[in-house]
């Protein structure tokens, strides 16, 4: 009786987290049939754990297919944090369901499949939640901006080429003054997209969206412009990262302002993705116009190139002079001819 209360009271104890419940009996065979049940219910579900989860209690992987698998757990779980903290974790409830649900069915896409999933649910999912004129009208504005970034690269290009005499079609100082120009109107629209993400506020506030917030929504209204448009007084360059490091910012007030509910659930998710395009034309830009500035590896390397053709055109020509000058022929033509008539000489005092 005692061994039978004490292993009653053990598997309790430790069987607590699974839920399950001992009924109240009162005879020796009735107990020893329900301990009997729930130690068979206890190593039926840690055999469906070992099942469902392979790794459990190792340290490592032990096969090429645990790996894979392990792999896609910690994408899947960082996926949904990224997500998360994208959207202001507005979609915290929304992946806790989604996880439910696919536990619950059992099944769903495995391996290259369940990755690709993935991968398109974010752009899937903005698509969906964001308002069909307000994507389009955001995607709109984005092309110019990257138009420009890819204009100053091939004017990069096209300027490199020049200074180089492979191409004829214009020469240095028309593709520089069009590099510059280029980067100038990107600059200009940068502060300008600046600008109008800051209005957007402002318009938050004149509809009282979230409630009356007054002079703090102003100046998160006022603060794009004020990073912005000083950019505009620097050099191409240094305007572009200043710009870069305005928007990043930008979005991170907007992160704050969806997570405290002061705009859209969507908006954080949708200000993500433009500036995200943004910032790569941005780096684009200066990764490209860098690559194939005069003082670059690139075209320090292209111009050592080409000396090294010409000195190998010119060697042949330039050593049979060599060879003339040695031997008191500067290289011209020596013509024999006779003078006729008297001649005449006069002293120059020099002794």
């Amino acid at each position: 009786m005692i061994g039978a209360a004490a292993s009653r009271s053990f598997l309790s104890a430790g069987l607590r987290t699974q839920r399950i419940a001992i009924p109240n009996v009162t005879s020796f065979a009735a107990r020893r049939s329900v301990l009997a049940r729930v130690q068979l219910r206890a190593l039926h579900n840690s055999a469906q754990r070992d099942a469902a989860n392979p790794q459990s209690g190792k340290p490592a992987s032990d096969s090429w297919s645990h790996t894979k698998q392990n792999i896609k757990e910690e994408v899947k779980s960082v996926r949904s944090s990224v997500e998360s903290a994208i959207a202001g974790g507005s979609r915290g409830e929304a992946i806790e369901a989604d996880d439910s649900g696919t536990s619950a069915g059992g099944g769903g896409p495995s391996g290259a499949a369940e990755i690709l999933k993935d991968a398109k649910s974010i752009t899937g999912e903005m698509a969906q939640a964001v308002p069909q004129p307000a994507l389009l009208w955001g995607t709109a504005g984005i092309i110019p901006y990257v138009s420009t970034a890819g204009a100053s690269i091939w004017l990069a290009r096209k300027e490199h080429l020049v200074s180089l005499g492979l191409d004829k079609s214009m020469d240095s100082e028309t593709a520089s003054a069009l590099l510059l120009h280029a980067q100038n109107i990107q600059v200009g629209f940068g502060a300008v997209l600046l600008s109008f993400l800051g209005a957007i506020h402002w318009g938050f506030e004149f509809s009282k969206y979230g409630g009356r917030l007054g002079n703090r929504r102003y100046a998160i209204g006022v603060l794009p412009l004020v990073l912005g448009w000083p950019t505009m007084l620097l050099a191409p360059q240094m305007a572009l990262i200043g710009q870069w490091a305005s928007f990043v910012a930008v979005w991170f007030i907007d992160l704050r302002a969806t997570t405290a509910g002061w705009v859209p659930k969507w908006y954080s998710t949708y200000r993500f993705w433009l500036t995200f395009a943004v910032g790569t034309s941005i780096i684009a830009t200066l990764a490209g116009t860098n690559y194939y500035a005069p003082g670059s590896r690139s075209t320090l390397g292209g111009t050592a190139r080409k000396l090294e053709e010409e000195v190998k055109a010119d060697g042949p020509t330039k050593m049979k002079l060599l060879e003339q000058s040695a031997k008191g022929n500067k290289g011209g033509v020596i013509k024999h001819t006779e003078v006729g008539g008297d001649v005449e000489a006069t002293s120059s005092g020099a002794e």
